[in-house]
């Protein structure tokens, strides 16, 4: 009998799918527990980008030419690519060392809290300075907090989420597409007017939020207080453990960094800029801008809703990640067309909704493919968050290039129309390296 019973449990054993079982606990995830990172992860994207947009994309911009600084496009340039640059490195050092964080809390939980706090006071300061150097140096504060949010948390999906989910909820951290909208409607009240201000107070208090709402409705992370340190460990070896992740057998890893990296790069040239290209493309006022933004902001939350509910769940069902990104980056490059051809507010409508859908099925995906090439190796021996945190420097990097590249292609040309065709040609680079990976389908 007892032979019979114990064959029986390996039977069962073996018919578990292993694409079902979670890491963090071995085993599968009850339903509820799904629903409580999908939740939280869609109230962090929307709230976090809904944040950045309102201050970063909208009212900062508006705020340098109203303080008076010359040459607002190349200021804001600076502003933005001096930040990316700092958070080029942040977010990837946060990722390593929250790897080796112990605590009874978990290892991520830590700097996701703290994190939520820095990142608000950040945004927050955006509205006292008036020197561009002031401006950078209360974005790097909120660089600082952001990264300490963002890259702890995506690893959750490696630590925690059963291989099988990690589409649909990567499809709920791509609610920032969603954010995005969201930041540009409540930009709309702020924009133009005497409180215009009071903006930054609204955007810090929402990317605090959106770190700690997280934190209150996943269950908690299971305490690292008694994760083994090596006893040798030095300085030197520490400093090591920050060093790039190794190319041998990690080829599809840096061919997902290098498509990230260059789809980022083409949608932050177009939609980082697209106050100015309103009032200095289109020809239209500060009130007529803030006017055409609130419609932008209803189409774009609507066709992001359309790519973030199909994109994430067919992705796992048909078990692929490529087929959704490349049509993504098709919408993408159809949209970027819109505004060749039309110079006219339609022109950028037609822009939010075929790119805005295009990125938004992009972004449903795109943290489920980068979790997915992450080597074997790396998720043994428990150094998940160096690859994530890799993952999301390349990210960064597309956000630190494409404000640069796009003011300097406009200061030359004093035309915008070039940066539609750059940007179109990035997009089918990067699109290619994704189609390049050859162990994920």
């Amino acid at each position: 009998m007892l032979n019979h019973n114990s064959g029986s449990k390996v039977g069962e054993t073996l018919s578990i799918d292993p694409s079902t079982i979670s890491p963090e606990t071995g085993k599968p995830w009850p339903k509820s527990t799904f629903w409580r990172f999908l939740i939280a992860f869609i109230i962090f994207g929307v709230l976090n980008n809904a944040a950045f947009t309102l201050n970063g994309a909208v009212l900062l911009p508006q705020h340098i030419k109203d303080v008076g600084i010359a040459n607002p496009t190349a200021a804001y340039g600076i502003i933005t690519s001096v930040t990316s640059l700092v958070s080029l490195f942040v977010g990837y050092i946060w990722g390593t060392l929250s790897d080796k964080t112990r605590s009874r809390f978990g290892k991520r939980t830590p700097w996701i809290f703290f994190g939520s706090f820095v990142a608000g006071i950040g945004l927050y300061a955006l509205g006292i300075f008036k020197t561009t150097s002031g401006l950078t140096m209360a974005y790097i504060l909120n660089t600082l907090g952001q990264n300490a949010i963002q890259t702890p948390m995506y690893a959750f999906l490696a630590d925690r989420a059963p291989k099988n989910v990690r589409g649909t909820l990567s499809a709920g951290f791509g609610a920032t597409s969603v954010g995005a909208p969201v930041g540009q409607f409540i930009s709309s009240y702020f924009l133009g007017q005497p409180y215009q201000n009071w903006g930054f107070v609204v955007g810090g208090i929402l990317i605090t939020v959106s770190g700690l709402v997280v934190l209150l409705i996943t269950p908690r992370e299971k305490s690292s207080a008694d994760m083994v340190v090596n006893k040798n460990e030095n300085l030197i070896s520490v400093l090591a453990t920050l060093l790039p992740p190794k190319l041998t057998g990690a080829h599809d890893f840096y061919k997902a960094c290098a498509g990230r990296f260059l789809v980022m790069t083409s949608y932050t040239m177009i939609f980082q800029y697209l106050l100015y290209i309103l009032e200095n493309h289109i020809g239209l006022s500060t009130l007529a801008a803030a006017r055409a933004m609130n419609k932008l902001s209803i189409f774009t939350l609507i066709v992001s809703l359309i790519g973030l509910a199909f994109s994430g769940p067919i992705s796992d069902k048909i078990r692929a990640r490529k087929i959704p990104v490349t049509f993504g980056g098709i919408l993408l490059i159809l949209g970027t067309l819109s505004l060749v051809i039309f110079r006219t507010v339609n022109g950028v409508i037609g822009y939010v909704v075929l790119a805005g859908l295009g990125y938004g099925i992009y972004l449903a995906v795109d943290m489920a493919l980068n979790i997915d090439v992450i080597p074997k190796k790396a998720k043994e021996n428990e150094t998940t968050g160096k690859y994530v945190g890799f993952g999301n420097l390349t990210n960064t990097a597309g956000q630190m290039v494409a404000p640069a590249a796009t003011s300097m292609i406009v200061t030359a040309t004093n035309s915008y129309t070039l940066v539609f065709w750059v940007s179109i040609l990035i997009t089918i680079v990067g699109t290619a390296f994704i189609l390049w990976i050859k162990h994920v389908k």
